[in-house]
């Protein structure tokens, strides 16, 4: 049976051990025929001790890899982004790279099946270009961005996928939301090896250097000549009001919900404690946001699943 392996980077605190946690549990809600799945989390930053054994229990199925303090001292949340390319594990046929807040609510067969025929990375393309320069178009700030890291020429055959399409700044080259990321092992460490020795040159390139890692990602997608798949918005669907507009169709079958936006709730609250958990529940949500809380009632019950 394919394996696939879950790739999470995270700080080692009680927000982030509960969103592992409720991934792990949904995971194990969904109905697996042809795969195996397992998670593993990539931790560094200052350790809550007490909230490690609070939330081990719950994590008994997750694989962990600590960054040294050191180094975190070095190199800070990059140290952990970084070691999911340096320490992947070697016996999974795909590697998908998930944001903690991220929930998997729908089968993922068919995609993990499509990856592996086709060799390609996947994922849905970003929302916005990342920030330019001022007074820098989108496509020159690619330039000049790429400009002596990579020969291979940047594509503009995408869009990005929360402007409007007839918008000339919407075209972008294959560049991905870091929050759900799919790589064919036959792919995977020689753009992982091109990634890792790309972002850190691009920190001092970047009006803000925090899209570094999603910059260096389609860089060394690029430079390694990879096959490429851009998925539906159903696989990477956030709770942002643009994204209902622009794709209901996607929203009525999402896989993957991205439960970044924080206007009507706090992301890195909703499975750590019941209270936080009811609350949730109970809010009076419309949209991509109702239908994220009906699907986390669905899989992972109305009772908190974490007393």
């Amino acid at each position: 049976m394919p394996k696939v392996a879950i790739l999470i980077a995270a700080s080692p605190v009680r927000a982030f051990y509960s969103q592992i946690a409720a991934m792990s549990l949904a995971l194990r809600k969904l109905r697996w025929t042809r795969w195996e799945a397992s998670v593993y989390a990539y931790i560094g930053g200052e350790h809550d001790a007490e909230a490690l054994v609070e939330w081990l229990p719950h994590l008994r199925d997750v694989g962990f890899a600590w960054v040294s303090n050191t180094r975190f001292a070095r190199e800070g949340d990059w140290a952990q982004s970084d070691a999911v390319f340096e320490l992947a594990p070697r016996d999974a046929d795909v590697l998908l790279a998930m944001d903690a807040d991220t929930l998997p609510v729908a089968d993922l067969e068919g995609v993990l099946d499509r990856i592996v025929e086709t060799g390609s990375i996947a994922g849905v393309i970003a929302h916005y270009p990342p920030p330019p320069f001022p007074g820098t178009s989108p496509r020159d700030g690619w330039t000049q961005m790429a400009e002596g890291l990579i020969d291979a020429p940047l594509d503009f055959a995408f869009r990005c996928t929360l402007l409007d399409p007839s918008d000339e700044r919407s075209l972008t080259p294959f560049y991905l939301n870091f929050g759900v990321v799919f790589f064919p092992r036959i792919t995977f460490d020689d753009v992982a090896c091109r990634y890792l020795a790309l972002r850190p040159k691009l920190m001092g390139r970047m009006f803000i250097p925090d899209f570094s890692g999603q910059v260096a990602l389609t860089l060394a997608i690029a430079a390694a000549g990879a096959r490429t798949c851009a998925l539906p918005m159903r696989y990477n669907f956030p709770n942002d009001p643009i994204a209902e507009m622009m794709y209901p169709e996607e929203q009525n079958h999402v896989a993957v919900f991205h439960y970044l936006r924080t206007e009507r709730f706090d992301r890195h609250k909703i499975f750590t404690t019941a209270e936080q958990y009811s609350r949730f529940l109970a809010l009076p949500l419309a949209g991509a946001e109702l239908s994220f809380q009906r699907s986390v009632r669905r899989i992972l019950g109305s009772d908190y699943p974490f007393s």
